[in-house]
């Protein structure tokens, strides 16, 4: 007997997947172009309550990217330490949590699954418990303690303000996140061809890099880019580690425009379009890979 494939439409309603697909358009693309919308509208009507401009100006973008002001220098340094920072946490999460993703998908060991709701807990943490350990870490520097001696070996200088604060702090979060996301997607991937690479005498990591990984790029992908979106907009770590724009990021840099008795809403909002831009354009990119990687996890989900 031939086996009816069921729609989407059977399963849910036209009406109701037309409401649901509105109401997503409103809460997440709606604020997206009112942002947009704002950064050409001048200070008069975004004080009038303007949703759009009436009167589109680049005033905003031109106080912003003006050699003469006090804005362009401050923004180029905020993105490049945001890049910086957002990429080389998600290079090293990704290097780690592949290697500990692959023994949770592949290797049977006691308390496998416990071990990776544990790490999944890291993730349900609150960022805030750890501000203050960490700040004491960077403020003296890494360093091992001589047992029965007051002495110990410093491994590095104090790290405030400098990115490898925000990098060590933000892989506290994404290795957890890399973990759970990439172990589903190395699950998914058939056991015959490990078993075929096994026989033709590879061991676990040269199956693992010749046969789990390549199979795996429209997953690592995704969790690559999701990653380092989720790091470029981080803003206590980086408000709490950064003092000067040696360090400090994007995030900071729009928040720091407020001034003591003004509000610039458009030039805020132009620092935000201006920040979205390159991931806007990232995500196009790589869209059928975001979009297979997603896939694959909530099949395997």
């Amino acid at each position: 007997m031939k086996k009816i494939q069921k729609t989407s439409t059977d399963i849910i309603p036209t009406g109701y997947l037309w409401t649901g697909l509105i109401l997503l358009f409103l809460f997440s693309v709606l604020p997206f172009i009112y942002m947009i919308g704002s950064s050409f509208s001048s200070q008069l009507e975004l004080n009038e309550g303007h949703l759009f401009p009436h009167h589109p100006t680049l005033i905003n973008y031109e106080q912003l990217f003006s050699n003469s002001g006090p804005y362009v220098a401050e923004l180029r340094a905020a993105m490049g330490n945001s890049l910086e920072v957002s990429i080389l946490t998600t290079i090293i999460s990704l290097v780690f949590g592949c290697l500990a993703a692959y023994a949770f998908a592949r290797i049977r060991f006691p308390f496998r699954m416990t071990g990776l709701f544990a790490i999944l807990s890291m993730q349900v943490l609150p960022s805030v418990s750890i501000v203050v350990p960490l700040y004491m870490l960077f403020r003296s520097g890494f360093s091992i303690p001589i047992p029965f001696t007051d002495l110990s070996f410093q491994l590095t200088g104090p790290l405030l303000d400098t990115p490898w604060a925000l990098i060590i702090a933000y892989c506290s979060g994404t290795i957890p996140y890399v973990v759970w996301m990439v172990t589903g997607y190395f699950s998914v991937v058939p056991k015959e061809l490990e078993e075929s690479a096994y026989v033709d005498g590879c061991g676990r990591l040269g199956t693992m890099f010749r046969i789990i990984l390549p199979l795996s790029i429209p997953g690592l992908a995704a969790t690559f880019i999701f990653s380092v979106l989720n790091n470029f907009d981080e803003f206590m770590f980086a408000n709490a580690f950064t003092t000067t724009y040696n360090s400090k990021t994007i995030p900071i840099f729009i928040a720091e425009l407020v001034g003591k008795h003004s509000l610039p809403w458009g030039l805020m909002t132009a620092a935000g379009v201006v920040a979205t831009i390159p991931f806007v354009v990232l995500s196009m990119i790589c869209y059928r890979w975001i979009v297979t990687g997603v896939t694959a996890g909530a099949v395997k989900g």
